[in-house]
């Protein structure tokens, strides 16, 4: 997803999806506290999410309202999509948090596809190729404190995941790559390099390479330092 997506909301955006990159978009849109819709099209469908002060309250598509919507419109594979942020709405439909939203509509994508697997029906959306386990994401499953690790892209592309749970890890670490840039332009103090998120149920840990982003959830009881410093005696194996 190029720069564009992320400009001023004063007059809007258009621009492409792919996969679950629109998982990212609303990501962003939460955490900046958005105020208006996004109109996601697909093929010869439509559909509708309306934000209020970040949180979503509404979505239509065809003749879904609410929740069930917005799970439909996250299941489709690519597409285009508009920010309208003076197209507003007095419905509220939808009471559940973003992070809630978008976990369920990734678990149901998720289950569709086991779904269409065991039916024998051929998938929508290209299966990935090359989806091993990294060997830094296999040496640091093994922190007992370490709940995830994964490998992404710069764009948030999972490369050595595709369950829904790495997806929307996958989804945070992009949302805190696209912050922590912000940061250091603000500040000026150049390109990231590692950030870290210290929560009391989950930390979360962002490292910065060439093309590529580590990006490493783990439980909120342990001691972030004694972690960073685990994450970095792997990452520095030969």
């Amino acid at each position: 997803m190029g720069s564009p997506a992320f400009d001023t909301e004063q007059t809007g955006f258009v621009g492409a999806v792919s996969g679950l990159s629109l998982a990212d978009i609303i990501q962003v849109k939460g955490g900046n506290r958005y105020s208006g819709c996004l109109i996601v099209e697909n093929k010869n469908r439509s559909g509708v999410v309306y934000f209020r002060e970040g949180e979503i309250v509404h979505a239509e598509q065809a003749e879904l309202k609410g929740e069930e919507a917005f799970y439909t419109i996250m299941g489709w594979i690519g597409g285009t999509f508009k920010s309208e942020p003076k197209v507003t709405t007095t419905i509220r439909s939808i009471d559940q948090s973003v992070g809630f939203l978008i976990l369920e509509a990734l678990r149901r994508m998720d289950e569709a596809k086991i779904s269409s697997k065991q039916e024998g029906r051929v998938e929508t959306e290209p299966a990935k190729e090359g989806v091993v386990m990294s060997d830094i994401g296999v040496k640091l499953s093994v922190v007992p404190e370490i709940e995830k690790a994964l490998i992404m892209t710069k764009d948030g592309v999972v490369v050595d995941d595709n369950s829904y749970q790495a997806e929307l890890l996958g989804a945070n670490g992009l949302f805190l790559a696209l912050f922590s840039e912000q940061l250091g332009s603000q500040f000026g103090i150049g390109e990231f390099k590692a950030a870290t998120v210290h929560g009391t149920d989950h930390h979360l840990f962002l490292f910065d390479s060439k093309r590529h982003h580590l990006c490493v959830s783990a439980n909120g009881s342990a001691n972030v330092n004694s972690l960073d410093s685990e994450i970095r005696r792997v990452i520095g194996q030969k």
